[in-house]
This record gives structure tokens, C-alpha cells and sequence, in this order.
């Protein structure tokens, strides 16, 4: 069998999504996704590292996180677009929850890593920066150049 090299110029990434609110605190936002967050905090609870370490004060808004790419992907596996839009098709049922949250000062977004050595061109086509606002949903594009160590994931 021929095994297919990967790409040189391929790059790697990783999608989260993210939610903020002033006030709702994180269970109630686990509850309404039916989701289990990576990461969540309520408004006025103390603050904590990634590590567990304390940072003295409290949080000032309530932070709910959820990975959604369970490991790194390579984009010659799939392309960041495609998996953006069928992220996005996953929770535009979740549209008038994330209006809520807009409309009561918070935010939701998919939160998209890229890693590469190279110069990457992501392109968000207009029909797919519509069903982003039409779900409510903002996008953060965080490209960092290098590559991720394939072990961390």
C-alpha cells in the first residue's frame, strides 16, 4: 500500500467555543448547551489558573469553554472552513440562546487556533460568515506560527 506524505504546508488547529455572560452563572449555561464545558466560571467566584493555582479576586463575568476539535487537526484532513461550517450548522439550533446572551451583555464565539509554519489563507466565504450571524455566533481566528509538538494535542 502507498502511503500518502502529509503536506509540508499544512497547518494545524484546534476550535473552542466560548461564552461569556455578565451574570448567568456557568452551570446554567452548561444546562441550556446540554454540554459539558472544558473550563467555566461564575461571576464573583474566586480566581483561579488554568493550574489550579489562585490568583487572588473574583471573576468578573461568568466564562463557559468547550472544546470542540477533541485534538489537533491537520488541515489536509479537513480544511478549518468546512469544520467551521459544520460547527457552526451544530449549533444554530442553540441560535436564540446565544441572542440571549448577546442581548444581555455577553458573547459566544468560536474560538479557532491556527498553528503553521508557513503563511496560512483562511477565507470566510459570505454565506458562511451569514450562518455565524445568523446562529449569533462571533469567530476569533488566534494564529500562532509554529506547529504544534503532535503529542500535546
Amino acid at each position: 500500500m502507498n502511503m500518502q506524505e502529509p503536506d509540508p504546508c499544512a497547518y494545524q488547529y484546534v476550535i473552542s467555543l466560548r461564552i461569556w455572560h455578565p451574570n448567568m452563572p456557568h452551570e446554567e449555561i452548561s444546562r441550556t448547551m446540554g454540554r459539558t464545558p472544558n473550563r467555566s466560571w461564575t461571576v464573583g467566584s474566586p480566581r483561579f489558573s488554568i493550574h489550579g493555582k489562585p490568583l487572588g479576586g473574583a471573576y468578573d463575568s461568568s466564562y463557559w469553554t468547550e472544546r470542540l476539535t477533541k485534538k489537533t487537526v491537520l488541515s489536509d484532513t479537513i480544511w478549518v472552513e468546512e469544520e467551521i461550517a459544520r460547527q457552526v450548522e451544530a449549533f444554530s439550533q442553540q441560535a436564540l440562546f446565544f441572542r440571549k446572551v448577546r442581548a444581555e451583555g455577553g458573547r459566544a464565539e468560536l474560538f479557532v487556533g491556527l498553528f503553521s509554519d508557513f503563511n496560512i489563507v483562511v477565507e470566510l466565504e459570505p454565506a458562511l460568515m451569514g450562518r455565524l450571524a445568523e446562529a449569533s455566533l462571533g469567530i476569533c481566528l488566534d494564529y500562532y506560527p509554529y506547529k504544534k509538538d503532535e503529542k500535546q494535542g
